[in-house]
């Protein structure tokens, strides 16, 4: 039971973190622009930055 897994695994964490009023309303912008959520936009960004930062 429960929501049905959506890609190869389970959402089942969360992070919470404090932002600017600036910061939060540029995020929420490139989610309406993208047409994205903001779960996937934060995932594509730490999959991005953990590439170059594990580039050898």
């Amino acid at each position: 039971m429960g929501r049905p897994i959506a890609g190869s695994e389970p959402k089942n964490r969360q992070i919470a973190l404090r932002a600017t009023e600036t910061t939060v309303k540029k995020f929420q912008k490139c989610a309406e622009i993208t047409g994205k959520t903001k779960t996937e936009l934060l995932e594509k960004m730490v999959d991005e930055l953990h590439k170059r930062l594990t580039k050898k």
